[in-house]
């Protein structure tokens, strides 16, 4: 099979999901299990991936899941604490003591608020340029460190943590 129609397979649940909820509008609780089947019989009858794999990956994407949503539900926690106790009012005055400007506010609050929420959802280091390579090293690192890739890695005079943070960049 040539890699052009490979890599239209490899495509086909991401066009599922974005035909089926920005074309369709879709919710993601009908559109994502939907996908979810296209992939797997892709895996199945087009990759011919084992079902161990299948099932593996499976309960690791779940896993992985799982720690995302509890990211965000930190995060939303701390949002409705901060709300419901009156301290985000504090918050909203303490920066229309600093400039009754919106636009600067606006600044103030995208690049500060941003970061404070990150860091403290638990991605470790608030910094407003994004996750800090979480999704570089829950993503991906984890499914290419196998054997055969440590050895080509090891063999091109790398180790793994270089070469993750090269896949990063």
């Amino acid at each position: 099979m040539s890699e052009v129609i490979l890599a239209f397979f490899a495509a086909l649940p991401i066009v599922t999901i974005l035909i089926l909820m920005v074309g369709l509008r879709w919710p993601a609780t009908k559109a994502m299990p939907l996908a979810f089947l296209v992939a797997l019989v892709l895996i199945l009858f087009i990759w011919q991936t084992p079902l161990n794999w299948i099932f593996a990956s499976t309960l690791n994407g779940a896993v992985i899941a799982v720690k995302i949503i509890l990211i965000v539900f930190g995060a939303l926690t701390l949002l409705f604490t901060l709300r419901e106790s009156g301290a985000l009012s504090a918050i909203n005055r303490g920066f229309e003591s600093i400039s009754p400007d919106r636009r600067i506010q606006t600044i103030i609050i995208a690049w500060l608020f941003g970061a404070f929420i990150e860091g403290s959802a638990g991605f470790g280091t608030p910094v407003s340029f994004g996750a800090v390579g979480t999704p570089t090293i829950i993503g991906i690192g984890s499914s290419l460190e196998t054997p055969e890739i440590i050895r080509t890695v090891t063999a091109n005079g790398m180790n793994y943590d270089e070469f993750i943070q090269r896949v990063g960049e």
